[in-house]
């Protein structure tokens, strides 16, 4: 499980260090691919395999999951993790989190998969996820539905 919140330099060619706590998991390799929150995602190989085997099963014929397909596999990357933890965001999945530079991205553990922001998109969700009192409702209703079964 991936918990917690690091932020980590990142050079102009891409190279970043992947957090001591979540390298274990992941072995030397992961899938990198776009978020839906204007972020980036990183999954083990093993989630990313699972996920593509239930993608696959969504219908051809459904304009909405080629469009979903598109979005999970298109920009999607293996990257290898050195020794050290270092990996390569390429440049147009850098692209992806802001079209301005940055030197900082934060790492958000997400329970099986990885986030990554740019230090301005985190303070951003951060703000959504801890601090908005209607966020706060909708997750109560949400817990009080998933735990009732209602779903």
């Amino acid at each position: 499980m991936f918990t917690g919140v690091y932020e980590h330099t990142i050079d102009k060619k891409g190279r970043t260090s992947m957090p001591a706590r979540f390298r274990s998991e992941l072995g030397g390799e992961a899938y990198l691919s776009v978020g839906i929150d204007k972020n980036l995602v990183i999954y083990s190989t093993e989630h990313f395999n699972a996920m593509a085997a239930e993608i696959g099963r969504l219908s051809l014929a459904d304009p909405t999951a080629r469009i979903y397909r598109r979005r999970m596999f298109n920009k999607a990357e293996a990257i290898e993790i050195d020794a050290n933890g270092r990996f390569v965001i390429p440049a147009f999945l850098r692209e992806e989190l802001s079209s301005e530079a940055f030197d900082k991205v934060v790492f958000a553990g997400s329970n099986d998969y990885i986030e990554i922001w740019t230090a301005e998109g985190w303070k951003n969700a951060e703000d959504e996820a801890f601090h908005d009192e209607a966020m706060t409702v909708n997750f109560a209703k949400l817990m009080n539905t998933q735990w009732r079964g209602d779903v």
